[in-house]
């Protein structure tokens, strides 16, 4: 099976409908959600050293889930922080 890389938006609102994600409630949207699962897709098959999701869809939004609950704009802090590491190396 190839790693999976990608996920659309249709797929992450879906996730989202299953998980029960009320994005009038939460602090974040649906945009913020699908780079988190996207981001999250590095804890699948391709990585077999850090595979926690298995590429399952629901147990990625899962993960992205709980960034997102603890701070409502993790992937855009995180992608930040990653650029300013690539700048510093």
């Amino acid at each position: 099976m190839t790693p999976r890389t990608k996920i659309s938006v249709a797929e992450a609102a879906k996730v989202a409908d299953i998980l029960r994600i009320d994005f009038e409630v939460v602090g974040f949207d649906l945009a913020q959600f699908h780079t988190g699962m996207t981001t999250e897709l590095q804890h699948g098959t391709g990585d077999p050293d850090t595979n926690v999701t298995n590429d399952d869809l629901v147990a990625t939004g899962k993960l992205a889930l709980a960034h997102l609950n603890e701070i409502a704009d993790y992937y855009t802090r995180l992608a930040a922080m990653e650029a300013e590491a690539r700048d510093e190396s």
